[in-house]
């Protein structure tokens, strides 16, 4: 069995859904042990989560912030092979080693962008470390075409695993745990579907599957498949006024 442990810190609402891709990824790989936590779990079940990283083969770990967590997890990960911190504490982060990439490495053959930010992690000063790591994080994946498959190899594993991260839902977290286990835990999968991408920006209705990316277009879907729409949106009263009743929407950030 090879075991990836996944702590989700601000982030604890999606642990659910992370539980439910680890559940989809060891239906097609039965030897993956995928033990999904949040930060809560850090204080509340402390002697579980740290039975589950003693041996791990992979640590992940996106939005750790507490600085008592940080240092507890810093000193039990360090020793983990294969360690991925997205977006978290930079004494976190600097830690992130896959393969023979890690941050602060300053790989031959990369694109002058990518080159430049990489250098950042080199800075004395921390908020330079911080801003060359995000904005890593931002134009990375989009200079994937552009990073030399055989120089870097481990760097490009590297995005194609935050491009899943990023974009989100169980489908793209299975892949990122299956890209893991085929490339790193010697363990076969199969076929590991593509990037199922979703907008920066959209809107959601439990009827349709997928994104709206822009009102307009929600707008007519919601004509033709909601024949009320109008009387359930705007009710109607008897005097056929449209009713004072409070219209809400609600938005959320992407991940959710």
């Amino acid at each position: 069995m090879k075991r990836i442990v996944l702590v989700a810190g601000f982030e604890s609402f999606n642990a659910d859904l992370y539980r439910k891709a680890a559940f989809l990824a060891n239906s097609r790989c039965p030897e993956l042990d995928i033990r999904v936590f949040s930060d809560r779990n850090i204080t509340s079940q402390r002697a579980e989560v740290e039975a589950a990283l003693d041996g791990a083969d992979v640590f992940f770990g996106s939005l750790l912030f507490d600085y008592d967590q940080v240092v507890w997890l810093r000193d039990r990960i360090s020793q983990i092979p294969i360690r991925l911190v997205f977006e978290s504490a930079l004494e976190l982060m600097s830690l992130t080693k896959l393969g023979d990439f890690a941050i602060g490495d300053k790989p031959k053959g990369m694109p002058k962008p990518v080159k430049f930010i990489l250098d950042k992690f080199s800075n004395g000063r921390e908020e330079d470390k911080l801003a060359g790591y995000i904005s890593f994080l931002k134009i990375g994946p989009k200079l994937l075409k552009y990073v030399p498959v055989q120089k870097v190899q481990d760097l490009r594993n590297w995005l194609i695993i935050y491009g899943y991260w990023n974009a989100g839902g169980t489908e793209n977290v299975a892949s990122l745990f299956w890209t893991l286990a085929e490339k790193y835990l010697t363990l076969k999968v199969g076929d590991i579907p593509p990037l199922i991408e979703t907008p920066n920006i959209g809107l959601l209705h439990p009827d349709y599957q997928g994104f709206f990316e822009s009102p307009r277009e929600y707008l007519e879907w919601h004509k033709t498949h909601c024949r009320d729409a109008i009387h359930r949106v705007f009710p109607i009263d008897a005097m056929n006024r449209v009713s004072t009743k409070p219209i809400i929407g609600i938005l959320l950030y992407r991940k959710h």
